[in-house]
């Protein structure tokens, strides 16, 4: 056999770009499936191979092997495995951040009371935030935090403070919480939002993984059949067989 008929990647029909620089981006919906896809051509790529020269068996894009196919066939549960358990982690993460929100939000509501009881005739009272609602975003409630940290600091540090009477009043909470206290808490829940950056990289490069795969396998699906009749022409058993991997175009 002519040595150049194996060296598939320079034909014609082997020039595809993968998904979706090859298709147009509303035919997403054909990689669903691509596993399933693949191992129907998978064997008959096995039946076409038995009828081809052992020293050159059918090979697609770049030198593309039966065996890289079932490999990536084998591999897309791992990565679907990869992908479950970066959205675990993240929901994890996202469920530790809202715990935090909701301590902090205890906080901020009971700031805002005490401001109104002992210090609304003051300056520190222009400091004052509305609590941010329970579904807005990091920064409303980021803002909210340091703003009542830094008021309760100026307070604590002595700065005047000019009540109506005159009166001093305690830095505190009538239950004894303070300042540290508060700290803490403001801490701890900008700790639980960083926290999420790892977990969100995890999964969108799981999710790449997993595209990537389904890319790879599309241009494959979509060099087979002509592959198949580039080595065995347009008739006979094998070629008839090739697995219908596309949808027809009135039923897509």
């Amino acid at each position: 056999m002519d040595k150049m008929q194996c060296l598939q990647s320079d034909l014609r029909f082997y020039r595809l770009d993968p998904i979706p620089h090859g298709m147009k981006k509303t035919s997403q919906q054909l990689l669903v499936g691509t596993q399933e896809k693949l191992a129907r051509v998978a064997r008959h790529w096995v039946a076409v191979n038995s009828v081809l020269p052992a020293e050159c068996p059918l090979l697609l894009l770049r030198g593309v092997t039966l065996e890289e196919v079932n490999g990536l066939v084998n591999g897309f549960p791992a990565l679907r495995q990869q992908v479950a358990a970066a959205e675990a982690g993240l929901k994890l993460g996202r469920g530790h951040y809202e715990q935090r929100k909701a301590v902090l939000h205890r906080w901020l509501r009971d700031i805002n009371i005490w401001m109104r009881g002992t210090y609304h005739y003051t300056p520190f009272f222009a400091m004052v935030h509305r609590v941010p609602g329970r579904g807005q975003g990091y920064q409303h409630w980021w803002n909210a935090a340091i703003d009542a940290r830094a008021m309760w600091r100026l307070i604590v540090a002595g700065a005047p403070v000019l009540l109506a009477d005159g009166t001093p009043r305690r830095v505190q909470f009538s239950d004894g919480r303070t300042l540290e206290q508060f700290e803490e808490v403001v801490e701890e829940f900008e700790a639980a939002w960083r926290a999420l950056y790892g977990p969100k990289i995890d999964l969108k490069l799981a999710r790449g993984a997993v595209a990537l795969a389904h890319e790879k396998g599309a241009a494959l699906l979509m060099a087979y059949g002509h592959g198949v009749r580039a080595r065995l022409g347009n008739k006979g058993r094998l070629v008839r067989t090739i697995p219908k991997v596309w949808p027809g175009r009135k039923g897509a």
